[in-house]
């Protein structure tokens, strides 16, 4: 439960599709929740314990062009990012990162 909200419409969810409007105001795995501004994340877990991924940052005001686990800034980056992912040539390795 994120923020201590017992209201499942008191913040954003990415559902599985456009019209997939069931909200429970507990989250499972593979969900998105997107906060507008603030200084503070509430959470909580009721009964397991719970991970979860903090993201903060300002915007940069690049296009976003995403797709499943890919994000870059032009649908052609997409296109270009998949056709390396499937030929495993998608992850780069440089010897500075060695």
């Amino acid at each position: 439960m994120f923020c201590q909200k017992n209201d499942p419409y008191s913040y954003e969810e990415e559902g599985e599709n456009y019209f997939d409007m069931k909200r429970s105001r507990l989250l499972g795995d593979r969900h998105l929740v997107l906060f507008g501004d603030g200084d503070r994340v509430s959470v909580t877990a009721e009964v397991e314990p719970v991970h979860f991924l903090l993201i903060s940052g300002k915007p940069i005001g690049e296009p976003i062009a995403w797709s499943g686990p890919i994000v870059m800034n032009t649908q052609e980056e997409l296109r270009i990012a998949f056709e390396e992912l499937d030929r495993n040539t998608f992850i780069k390795h440089s010897r500075s990162a060695r």
